[in-house]
């Protein structure tokens, strides 16, 4: 999503060293050439997907084990990657058809594949799950040459879906969603936008959220745990990506080691974070982040 400039509303909050308060793993996928990691439930199960050859298919890691996920559908024919797995092992993510298409999908425990449309959109994808199979993602609109008009938030709950948008934005994308049905993400004022910011939706309630980072042109919330914790990325004033764990009123940023650019996409109720790490060469790598005890 393309960001526009909007008022800040900055948070004056203690700010921890980059990446001296974490252990981190890498995850790389056996022979694989990308790894991304993006989704962890309470079990420590860990989604994402993996590539050996292009496209990209949907993971799933757990006890060790490398699993792609229903290779014998579109999940393994076409590009797909899964972004969060409740702990009854739902799995959700997004899948290309082979017009291009982003399609949102859900994969039950039981290996039950179910697409995911808005209904009249051009684009969806699925990017959160909570303990009682609520979905939430983003849906886009696109004119006739391909052009973004408008994307939206929603959330999916037995069949039916539900728009959600922050109020007077132009662009809203739901990242996550925790036990209590919290609801993280980011706006901005439009497809032509620079700048685009962070909110968690609780108790009916919208609050913005921007990153204490002076210049910062981006915040983007990924998920929420269900100790309130928020986890995110964003681009700081010489446009690097970096992302970042949010608890009570201590923001901390979180930069693996060595790496050039660093996302944050899932935590679970310990606080054990995934995301991606990316070197000189471009590629992606999971990680798994621990923080360290005091």
């Amino acid at each position: 999503m393309k960001k526009l400039l909007l008022l800040a509303c900055i948070l004056l909050v203690p700010v921890a060293s980059a990446y001296a308060q974490f252990t981190f793993t890498n995850i790389d996928f056996p022979g694989g050439t990308l790894t991304t990691t993006r989704g962890i439930n309470n079990h420590g199960e860990i989604v994402g997907s993996y590539r050996i050859v292009p496209p990209r298919h949907a993971l799933l890691i757990k006890g060790g084990q490398y699993i792609p996920l229903a290779p014998n559908t579109v999940l393994g024919t076409n590009y797909s990657e899964a972004f969060k797995i409740n702990d009854r092992g739902d799995v959700v993510g997004q899948y290309l058809d082979d017009a291009g298409f982003t399609h949102g999908f859900l994969l039950s425990k039981k290996n039950v594949l179910t697409t995911l449309d808005f209904p009249g959109a051009s684009d969806t994808a699925a990017f959160g799950i909570n303990e009682s199979g609520t979905v939430v993602g983003q849906w886009d609109l696109l004119d006739s040459g391909g052009n973004l008009i408008a994307a939206h938030g929603f959330t999916w709950d037995n069949g039916r879906f539900t728009q959600v948008d922050f109020p007077g934005s132009g662009d809203t994308f739901v990242g996550g969603i925790n036990a209590r049905g919290n609801l993280v993400g980011e706006y901005d004022s439009g497809p032509t936008a620079t700048v685009g910011h962070g909110f968690v939706f609780s108790k009916g309630q919208f609050t913005s959220f921007d990153v204490p980072a002076a210049g910062s042109t981006l915040t983007q919330l990924n998920d929420i745990n269900a100790n309130g914790q928020i986890l995110g990325v964003y681009i700081d004033a010489d446009g690097a990506e970096h992302g970042f764990l949010q608890v009570g009123a201590t923001f901390t940023t979180i930069d693996y080691p060595g790496a050039t650019l660093t996302s944050a996409w899932g935590i679970n109720s310990a606080g054990q974070i995934v995301g991606n790490h990316y070197g000189s060469d471009g590629i992606a790598h999971g990680y798994l982040a621990v923080a360290k005890k005091k």
